[in-house]
């Protein structure tokens, strides 16, 4: 289905996402003047009105209501927020953004973000039963850093409740076609408080999913491509938490670790007649399965009183492995700690300033066939042997921040911050590999610093009106797959050819938020230098190419809208819709050419109905809608370049409806109601490329059933 945009402007007119966008998600008989408090990655809550920038929460009832909708956190997170590419239907993020940026994703403030070699898996490395709420930070600040990110996704996991308490959640879910061969979960957790105020929480959670089946009732590849997939795949996670309450301070400890398996029965093949990737069930898949495991140790010390001043101190471990079909594997492993106090100077400014320290020591590598000699026939002779190709990267961070509040009036906020960035990567000596030969290369330190300012304004032009401006300025390095084709022989050469990336980030924005319409409006700009992209357009001779990503300076804009409307205390009403754009400079002729699939979105809309029935049964009926996207000339009659192929929009529908009993909840959903046939954005991407052994497509998922039953005790 295709909408026009006269279509999409009666959607954004009529409503919102189900998040508030910058609001507070309020019943009918809250009071507008509650405050919402976010608590994102800074370590000091903040009150919404101080912030000059687009925020928007994801509330556990949201996360509920779609997690019998959507296969995993990307995708739920696609359907709430505006500005997030919709989902891939794989395990991976790659061809995900926020407003053109990667996602940087934290788990209670702690980055899991695979930076040094982007895995692709970050939010696939949780599971929604232990997740409380979830904050999308737009821009950046002092607080937080993390370079040239879109947003910040951070997941705050669930605290331990006063009086003990239990929770059992058991699902199914199954393909309308196939109803007989469905996926199952479990989760129990256990929380309660202690009378010496020590608090606990303990989740498990295990899912057994199915096998995948597209709007024609065929079964689809469980990985349709090389990046791991969501069929007949293994889930667990393990959530532990303890937190002491103190007179004046707390002390808390978190303990996470996670793992899922994509299980791979039946080899691909590329259907002749219309392109799609699909089973062969006549041959067996022969490989590792792709996979994802992290840990996650935290430990948080919080003092009200410390020289009367707030002291927040956390210090983390965390361990990731990214498995793919090739056998290769990243494994990354992170340490760190925050150190910050917040100075209430006085009744209308506050200071909060700190350091911020953390190491980082990735490797990607698998086993390569490698040339050792040449027979007596003249052909090579090769052995198996471990290559890697990102070789016991070293990062090592130290940011020292400080960000500053000002009550100017009773209308006007001041933000403003400083942050030093200020980091360097240790590469040993390596071996690159090509084609079967290893060529020694020389390694060094790439140091990387520079001074960062941001500064926003907040002005309450009525009760419940807010518009505000923001600059910020991020800056961090990009993936170092860079490394692995290096042409040169030394790193030291190399180090002008992948600099730092740096971004200065603009947004402007109206909120407004009453008893029962909350709405929003914001423009954003990136003027971003060094960029790094996959990019094989033409346009794009630029001499930092290294095989596939070029480094080139970059403009991205657009806007986001969002409207939700409690019409009475039964219907509620909203939508959203977003769109960014963006091109890039060639290096060499200054010439700007569009930027390809990777990082583009284009336009999308949502639009949701909630009716509560009554005190027992709810309704909710949602659609999202993705807009065409064709910015791309043909590189030859043979077709596009690599990501340049022109995207084909789609509207997908879900119902979801929940019951409440005195024995529990059931909610009950069906994902793609009409049954729509349809390929996702990723799988579009190299559609018509001019390499037709590349042009990867896929369908999307058919009409999908899902129950789930939940209950407190």
């Amino acid at each position: 289905m295709k909408l026009s945009i006269l279509r999409l402007a009666v959607l954004s007119a009529l409503g919102s996402t189900s998040v508030a966008a910058e609001q507070t998600l309020q019943t009918p008989n809250q009071s507008s003047d509650i405050e919402h408090i976010i608590v994102t990655a800074s370590p000091f809550a903040q009150k919404l009105s101080d912030t000059p920038n687009s925020v928007f929460i994801v509330s556990e009832a949201d996360l509920d209501l779609q997690r019998v909708v959507a296969r995993n956190l990307s995708e739920m997170i696609s359907n709430l927020v505006p500005g997030f590419s919709p989902s891939t239907e794989t395990m991976s993020t790659f061809g995900q953004n926020f407003r053109g940026g990667k996602a940087i994703v934290m788990i209670d403030g702690v980055l899991i973000s695979t930076t040094l070699r982007a895995g692709g898996r970050d939010l696939q490395s949780i599971s929604v039963d232990v997740i409380e709420s979830i904050e999308v930070i737009k821009g950046a600040s002092a607080m937080y850093g993390n370079g040239e990110a879109g947003a910040i996704i951070n997941v705050i996991t669930k605290k331990p409740s006063v009086n003990f308490e239990m929770q059992t959640r058991v699902g199914v879910e199954a393909f309308a076609d196939k109803l007989s061969d469905a996926g199952y979960s479990i989760s129990q957790s256990f929380s309660g408080t202690t009378d010496s105020d020590l608090g606990y929480l303990l989740n498990l959670s295990g899912k057994d999913r199915g096998n995948l089946y597209d709007a024609d009732g065929e079964q689809l590849p469980g990985a349709p491509n090389n990046q791991g997939g969501m069929g007949d795949a293994d889930e667990y996670d393990v959530l532990f938490k303890l937190e002491q309450e103190f007179d004046s301070s707390r002390l808390a400890m978190l303990a996470h670790h996670y793992y899922i398996e994509n299980k791979l029965h039946y080899k691909r093949t590329v259907n002749e007649e219309n392109g799609l990737i699909e089973i062969d069930k006549t041959e067996p898949y022969v490989g590792p399965n792709p996979f994802t495991k992290l840990t996650t140790l935290q430990l948080t010390y919080d003092q009200d009183d410390f020289f009367n001043q707030q002291l927040s101190l956390s210090t983390y471990y965390s361990k990731v492995n990214v498995g793919y079909e090739s056998a290769s594997e990243i494994e990354s492993t992170r340490s760190g700690f925050k150190a910050a106090l917040q100075w209430n100077i006085n009744d209308t400014s506050r200071l909060a300033y700190g350091v911020e320290y953390g190491k980082d020591n990735t490797e990607q590598g698998r086993e390569r066939d490698v040339i050792t000699g040449i027979d007596a026939a003249g052909n090579p002779v090769t052995q198996a042997q471990y290559v890697c190709s990102v070789c016991d990267l070293t990062e090592t961070k130290l940011s020292p921040f400080a960000q500053y509040w000002n009550q100017v009036t009773d209308e006007l906020t001041l933000q403003m911050g400083l942050r030093f960035e200020n980091f360097e990567i240790e590469v040993p000596d390596y071996m690159r590999y090509r084609r079967g030969v290893l060529s020694a290369k020389q390694g060094d330190t790439l140091k990387y610093d520079k001074p960062l300012v941001n500064l926003g304004l907040v002005y309450n032009i009525a009760a419940s009106t807010d518009i505000f401006a923001s600059f910020s300025q991020g800056y961090s390095h990009a993936d170092m797959r860079m490394l692995r084709d290096m042409p040169v022989d030394s790193v030291a050469e190399f180090a002008d050819e992948i600099p730092a990336t740096q971004t200065n980030y603009y947004e402007t924005g109206l909120r407004y938020s009453d008893d029962n319409l909350q709405a929003s409006l914001s423009f954003f700009y990136s003027d971003i230098k060094d960029g790094y992209a996959y990019d094989y357009n033409v346009d794009s001779q630029a001499d930092k190419r290294v095989a596939a990503v070029i480094v080139a300076d970059e403009e991205i804009w657009g806007f986001e809208a969002t409207f939700d409307y409690q019409i009475n205390q039964e219907f509620k009403l909203g939508s959203s819709v977003s769109m960014s754009e963006g091109k890039r400079t060639n290096s060499e002729t200054g010439s700007d050419y569009w930027m390809n699939g990777t990082r583009i979105t284009p336009i999308k809309a949502s639009i949701y109905g909630d009716y509560r029935f009554n005190d027992m049964a709810s309704l909710r009926l949602q659609a999202n809608y993705v807009g065409d996207r064709d910015k791309h000339d043909r590189e030859s009659e043979a077709g596009y370049s690599f990501y340049e192929s022109p995207y084909d929009g789609y509207t997908l529908v879900d119902l979801v409806s929940t019951f409440d009993t005195d024995f529990g909840r059931f909610t009950f959903g069906i994902d793609n109601l009409l049954n729509e046939d349809y390929q996702p954005l990723v799988s579009q991407m190299n559609k018509e490329v001019i390499w037709e052994s590349y042009r990867s497509q896929f369908s999307g998922y058919g009409r999908r059933l899902a129950l789930e039953y939940s209950i407190n005790y």
